[in-house]
């Protein structure tokens, strides 16, 4: 007998467990009652060879018997009763497991409690990764974003996105304490919201920028390219990230002294 792959039967047996091959041997067998592998196969219209295959799998399973009463093997399959009261097993198992890993739950709380503190870590590949990152900045706790860049490299990655995280921004009221190094697109960012910014510029042939740098909150997020793919990572971090804003600080009052185009607003 043909069992359509949509049959109410087939369905019921895949989310079971089985295969689409193994539901339709053990109905079939179901129909014929005891059969031998060459009737089976028939009919569940399957090769001989892979009816045997079936036939060993559904065994292991449970599902299927032998009868050991003929010269040439035959098969029975086991009440369908079996099915039911196998999944019911496994859920008394799983209940179970379950009882025993909720007596042990405050050990590992207990044991999980340091874990927190150690940095978390999430690497965003390719343009749209970029995007994801800078659309995570949005939500940001503090109102100022430190960052180092030299503009150049994510305006050539995301041309169209820029004046939408910007509108984004300003409706948010996020400022920049920026170091940028010394660029026409750098001036072109700051004047799309220049009350945004607190700015210092230095000269990118002495202090060339091989990665963006942003801080904010209790997260770093670094960019850079690799040929022409973008990875951005995102490390949170109270410690690092508090470290790294002393570092940006002190960055930023002796890109004032240096640059004679440092910017205050």
């Amino acid at each position: 007998m043909k069992f359509p792959p949509n049959n109410l039967l087939i369905k019921s047996l895949l989310e079971y467990g089985l295969t689409d091959r193994e539901a339709v041997v053990y109905l079939s067998l179901l129909e014929l009652e005891v059969a031998s592998a060459n009737e089976i196969a028939k009919n569940a219209s399957i090769k001989r060879s892979s009816a045997y295959v079936v036939l060993e799998a559904l065994k292991k399973k449970g599902l299927v018997g032998v009868s050991e009463d003929q010269k040439i093997q035959e098969y029975v399959a086991t009440s369908p009763e079996a099915l039911l009261y196998s999944i019911e097993s496994e859920v008394r198992e799983k209940e179970a497991t379950k009882t025993k890993i909720e007596k042990i739950l405050p050990e590992l709380k207990a044991l999980s409690k340091d874990v927190k503190e150690k940095p978390k870590v999430k690497v965003f590949e390719g343009k749209q990764g970029l995007i994801n990152a800078l659309e995570e900045t949005l939500h940001m706790k503090e109102s100022t974003m430190r960052i180092f860049t030299s503009s150049e490299k994510i305006l050539k990655i995301i041309p169209d996105y820029l004046p939408v995280y910007g509108k984004k921004r300003y409706e948010k009221g996020i400022k920049f304490d920026a170091i940028y190094a010394y660029s026409q697109a750098a001036f072109d960012n700051e004047a799309m919201l220049p009350k945004l910014y607190d700015a210092a510029y230095i000269p990118k042939d002495k202090y060339p920028f091989s990665a963006d740098l942003a801080i904010f909150d209790d997260k770093i997020g670094y960019m850079f390219e690799q040929g022409n793919h973008v990875t951005t990572i995102m490390i949170e971090s109270k410690e690092i990230s508090d470290i790294m804003k002393g570092l940006f600080d002190l960055a930023k009052k002796e890109a004032i002294r240096i640059s004679k185009l440092a910017v205050k607003k």
